[in-house]
């Protein structure tokens, strides 16, 4: 949603903005490509391998765009790193990329890759630390609260019961697993709930959210914006309240009532983006 990003995130210009998920840089160079050359895109990112692949994607942009590893969780810190006190615009793109779901990760259940999920160094667990050593209700609970996973008992149940013949080490392996455990069709849904619950569980990224969503707010200039895309319901829910609490306290105006999902054209060029919700809200004052 790049035309939807840009409408909604630029006010300020000349301005400063920060790319909180910046991955390969697509929208960094979207932004930069729509602002006047004094103004900057700060870029965050936990995916270190991302971060070298959008140092090259960005290279044209020079000194106007800089790139930090770390977590978006720490853009208050980053940024008195870097002598900034307020921004005019923050972006959080809450996706899993292509990129990342084509590496060795084991981030996708159709890739046979050894089980990790982490996007960067700090994670507690890897999703085989997960997998191969939690008890069978701390799994029932991570399928059923981070995928909404209504089959989460039988799944953990069979897992369990597999690793105790041998650790569970690969993608492919899972996922022969889950979908074994899935009575009819029903399998692919599965599927994607139980790798999007490990690897939310495994980088905390609701927590993440909801810690980044209190202190960004008062990173803003007055016209500054906070853009945020999710890609499920628990995230949304999230956004979604955070964002109310700050339009009732009078500060903030909400830019999107309802959210706002790609269109047609966009759907059918990038299915991924099927499930894709933008909200924004404007610092007033």
């Amino acid at each position: 949603m790049v035309n939807e990003v840009l409408f909604y995130l630029i006010g300020n210009d000349p301005g400063v903005y920060v790319d909180a998920t910046v991955g390969l840089g697509g929208h960094t160079k979207e932004i930069l490509s729509s602002l006047t050359s004094e103004s900057r895109v700060l870029g965050i990112d936990l995916d270190r391998a991302a971060l070298e692949t959008a140092k090259h994607n960005l290279r044209e942009y020079g000194e106007r765009v800089t790139l930090v590893e770390g977590n978006f969780v720490d853009t208050p810190k980053i940024l008195s790193r870097f002598g900034i006190a307020r921004v005019d615009g923050v972006l959080l793109d809450l996706g899993l990329s292509s990129f990342q779901l084509a590496s060795d990760r084991g981030f996708s259940y159709r890739s046979s890759s050894r089980l990790d999920m982490r996007f960067g160094k700090g994670a507690r667990y890897s999703a085989y630390d997960v997998v191969n050593r939690f008890g069978e209700k701390m799994l029932s609970d991570i399928f059923y609260r981070f995928g909404e996973e209504r089959f989460s008992r039988q799944i953990a149940k069979k897992i369990v019961a597999r690793r105790k013949r041998s650790s569970i080490e690969t993608s492919d392996e899972l996922a022969k697993i889950v979908a074994s455990s899935i009575p009819g069709r029903g399998a692919v849904k599965s599927l994607s709930r139980v790798f999007q619950a490990l690897r939310i569980f495994v980088n905390d990224e609701l927590g993440n959210l909801a810690t980044a969503l209190s202190v960004l707010p008062d990173l803003l200039n007055p016209n500054g914006r906070i853009c945020v895309i999710s890609y499920h319901s628990l995230e949304d829910r999230i956004v979604k309240r955070r964002f109310k609490e700050l339009v009732s306290s009078g500060g903030f105006l909400a830019l999107t009532e309802k959210p706002v999902s790609p269109g047609i054209s966009e759907v059918q060029e990038n299915r991924h983006s099927r499930s894709a919700k933008l909200r924004c809200i404007l610092r007033k004052v």
